[in-house]
Order: structure tokens, then C-alpha cells, then sequence
């Protein structure tokens, strides 16, 4: 028992003292690599998009699916206008360069509503480039106040679009843009630059 005791604290000593090899495993800095990845990403979104398909994953447990009769998978095909741009009042106090904050507009129909998001870096993208490349919560930007809900903004939210969280995948084409839905009935946008 004491030889195997000594044998494998010997072991142990000679491991720990192993440094692994650096040139193997860079050493990256978290925060700069998100302030850059949300400095490409900027100009790659800004612009306007139409939501040219909108698949909605039926969910039989979706109280707002079945409101709207939706009892399987659909896909809306050039269902909205998305305006996006860089966000004039800052949401955060100071401002945090490791996040994307964005506003703009998403026009349904006839009808046109501001809209807001902020973009939080994927580690998985960071570490490895695999995955999407950021993540955020979709929402209207309506003024503070008591106001009373049209139609059509229900209508976005009832199928998952607005106020749920999202991936964002960009691709080589700067035209195509991707956003998977984490949550509820929206399960992929595909958009095309305008």
C-alpha cells in the first residue's frame, strides 16, 4: 500500500509540474475579442432587411398558436421590412463596447413599429469561430406609457417574433442574414438585404 501511495503521489508531483504548451492553446482575451467581433458585425446588419421566410415551428403547448389557428409548421414568405441601426442613446452607463445595441423599425403590413435589440458575443464563436456569432432578445421600443396594443403587434408577438431571444448568424454573403429563434414559435428568419 505505501508503494503505491509513494508511486502515485510521484506521479501526481511530476504531472503538476507540466506546463502545457502555449503555442497549443492561445490565451484569449474574452472582452477584446467581443468589442471586435461587435465592431465587424456592425456594418454587416446595419441596413434594411425583408424577412423574406418566417418559419414558425408548431407547438402544441402555444396558448398564441392556437389563438391564431396555427395547428402546424408554417412559413411566411416576404412577411416584413426590419430597419436597423446603431442606437443613438446608449443603454448602457458607460457604455459597454462588448455589446451591439441597436434600434430601428419593423414595418408588418401597413404598419410600422420602432423596435430595439442588443447583441451579446457567442463564446463558442469566440473560442472556436462554430455557432452563431451573437445572441439577443428581440423587442418594441415604444415611448414609457400606457398605450393600447394594434392588432398587427400582437399579431408579432403572438407568433414568437417580438419579445423573444434570437441567434444571429451571418454568412460570407453580406445580403443573408439568419436568426434562429431560442423560445417560442419562431424557429428560423432568413432575411435578404434590401
Amino acid at each position: 500500500m505505501k508503494v503505491n501511495l509513494a508511486l502515485l503521489v510521484s506521479i501526481t508531483f511530476l504531472f503538476s509540474r507540466c506546463s502545457p504548451n502555449e503555442s497549443l492553446s492561445p490565451k484569449i482575451n474574452y472582452d477584446q475579442a467581443s468589442i471586435e467581433l461587435m465592431q465587424e458585425i456592425q456594418p454587416k446588419i446595419v441596413g434594411q432587411w425583408t424577412l423574406r421566410q418566417v418559419n414558425v415551428k408548431y407547438q402544441d403547448f402555444n396558448y398564441s398558436q392556437k389563438q391564431l389557428k396555427i395547428t402546424k409548421d408554417t412559413s411566411f414568405v416576404d412577411f416584413a421590412t426590419l430597419s436597423i441601426i446603431p442606437t443613438n442613446e446608449p443603454r448602457s452607463s458607460p457604455v459597454d463596447l462588448r455589446r451591439g445595441e441597436y434600434d430601428g423599425t419593423i414595418q408588418f403590413g401597413t404598419k410600422t413599429y420602432p423596435i430595439q435589440f442588443d447583441l451579446r458575443s457567442n463564446a463558442e464563436w469566440i473560442y472556436s469561430e462554430k455557432g452563431p456569432q451573437a445572441f439577443f432578445s428581440f423587442s418594441y421600443k415604444f415611448p414609457v406609457g400606457t398605450r393600447i396594443p394594434e392588432a398587427e403587434e400582437r399579431f408579432l408577438e403572438d407568433i414568437g417574433l417580438m419579445n423573444d431571444t434570437f441567434s444571429l448568424e451571418l454568412s460570407t454573403n453580406p445580403k443573408k442574414m439568419i436568426w434562429r429563434g431560442l423560445n417560442r414559435g419562431v424557429n428560423k428568419i432568413e432575411m435578404t438585404r434590401k
